[in-house]
């Protein structure tokens, strides 16, 4: 979840997503846009909970902008109606505007310029790797992927770059490693380096390592002012 100076997005929608920002207390009036990575349901499984709550808890009346790539609003039809049938047929009291990126490609998303490339992880899933510019700040987020030189490109000169780490060897091509981060960290030109979708190997051995990684470990409640 990110609070900038256009407003509040979050980075994809898990099924855990709703419950934490009631936990942290994150206020979802405000929250403008959903920009999504790709369509695994540990990635958008908790849009469908996420859409009842602001119909019904918030009785949001104003738009909500889901931005990803071509496929996702079938994908999310699929999800919404399978999760609450009767309440989609109804429909919400609040428009949804999809925006549609192409990959690799870049689009203005309110008011946010996202650069999207492919990542290297599951190709039904349309799986990217993102940065989202404004005038103050560029964040980089890289979904999940396997290590590609394209990664560093897509993040040189980034403030902030949340990665992923869900592997302590590299010995699977869709997720990135702790053993690939620590060959290629040098390369990556960004202010500040977070870990995040690791497993619990991953998570020890990273946490053990954080000083040479020059990185920091993305736990649940971390807040983040750049």
């Amino acid at each position: 979840l990110v609070e900038d100076a256009l407003g509040m997005y979050t980075v994809d929608f898990g099924p855990t997503a709703l419950l934490k920002c009631e936990e942290y207390g994150a206020d979802l009036n405000r929250l403008d846009a959903v920009y999504i990575t790709h369509l695994h349901g540990d990635h958008i499984g908790g849009i469908a909970m996420l859409l009842v709550y602001l119909q019904f808890r918030l009785e949001r009346r104003r738009p909500l902008v889901i931005a990803g790539p071509e496929g996702m609003e079938e994908r999310l039809a699929l999800l919404r109606e399978s999760a609450y049938p009767s309440v989609m047929q109804s429909g919400l009291d609040f428009p949804i505007e999809f925006v549609h990126w192409q990959i690799p490609g870049t689009i203005e998303v309110l008011g946010r310029k996202v650069t999207a490339i492919r990542a290297v992880h599951d190709r039904l899933a349309i799986a990217s790797s993102l940065r989202v510019d404004t005038d103050d700040i560029s964040l980089c987020f890289s979904g999940d992927t396997g290590w590609q030189d394209e990664l560093e490109t897509l993040v040189d000169g980034a403030d902030l770059f949340v990665c992923e780490c869900s592997m302590v060897e590299a010995n699977y091509w869709g997720h990135l490693s702790l053993e690939e981060l620590l060959q290629y960290r040098e390369r990556l030109n960004v202010g500040k380096l977070y870990l995040s979708h690791l497993s619990e190997a991953a998570r020890s051995q990273a946490s053990a390592r954080e000083a040479q990684l020059k990185a920091t470990i993305a736990d649940d409640g971390l807040v983040i002012t750049v």
